[in-house]
């Protein structure tokens, strides 16, 4: 369990402020736009900064008692991490493993295993694609099976193939261990994500479990076919999702009350809800228990 209380930290133009937040077993994802302070928050929980004022406890411990030790049981993969692009695939695992303190031969295999990377094991990590390269951060951030897992945009750059893989590979890490990513990806992570943490400007708006996060909303989700013609009576803002056809469009919209009458009720999902509410919070018209869990 994290616990984070009363964290504030400051940067030129941003500054995150936490009054309290709570992380255990299971996936977390967090969503916002960019510059919400997503990857801040990851970098502090993964003790790559120090929060200017507060706390952030790992099982009751805190960095300033307990930082090897709470390093070695995190597993961190930031944007844009800088690999030795010298080094061979394996090699650099190894070597990562040293760092935690332990070499771990299995661990190694496993990792190289788990993201498809036994067959580039020997190439240099400069010589790799940038999805290749995205899988050994991956591989490096789970290596000895660190109970605590922070992923800054894991799925950046990787095929639909290697997407199916890594959710299913964290899908089943989450099972006995915090893992919390921060993504833009939000229907990859349908039906795998246990929590939403939603960050706002520096400020948590939303933090609960899925089925909170996609209900008590203010509009509703429909979807049917209309004639090509139609599209211009809708409110554009309002598609959330458009498909052309031959001779028609098939769309996602929101609103209180259907748009045409024979249009269904759709299941909300993950992205739908975020886009519910960030469009009416940015238009004042979700009410404030709405917000925060």
């Amino acid at each position: 369990m994290i616990k984070v209380k009363n964290v504030k930290h400051d940067r030129k133009h941003f500054s995150l402020s936490i009054p309290e937040l709570a992380l255990g077993k299971g996936i977390t994802i967090l969503v916002g736009k960019n510059g919400a302070g997503k990857s801040t928050l990851l970098q502090l929980i993964a003790t790559a900064l120090k929060p200017h004022r507060g706390t952030i406890q790992y099982g009751g411990k805190t960095i300033d008692d307990a930082l090897p030790f709470i390093r070695k049981n995190i597993g961190f993969l930031p944007t844009g991490i800088e690999l030795y692009e010298e080094m061979r695939v394996k090699r650099f695992l190894r070597y990562m493993s040293e760092l935690k303190g332990v070499v771990n031969e299995d661990a190694v295999a496993r990792s190289l295993v788990g993201l498809h990377l036994q067959d580039v094991k020997r190439a240099k990590i400069k010589t790799l694609s940038q999805g290749m390269k995205q899988r050994v951060g991956i591989a490096q951030a789970i290596l000895d099976c660190p109970p605590i897992l922070l992923l800054d945009e894991p799925l950046n750059y990787l095929d639909s193939r290697e997407r199916k893989n890594v959710v299913s590979l964290l899908t089943r890490y989450a099972q006995s261990r915090l893992v919390l990513i921060a993504t833009h990806e939000l229907n990859e992570w349908e039906d795998m994500a246990d929590e939403v943490i939603w960050l706002q400007e520096g400020k948590v708006l939303f933090k609960g479990p899925i089925n909170l996060w996609k209900t008590h909303l203010p509009l509703r989700v429909y979807k049917g076919q209309i004639p090509l013609s139609k599209i211009k009576d809708l409110d554009q803002e309002r598609i959330i999702h458009m498909k052309r056809g031959h001779d028609h469009y098939l769309i996602k919209y929101i609103d209180v009350t259907k748009p045409f009458e024979h249009f269904k009720e759709a299941e909300v999902t993950i992205e739908d809800a975020y886009f519910i509410r960030k469009k009416s919070r940015d238009q004042g018209t979700i009410p404030p228990h709405h917000l925060i869990f």
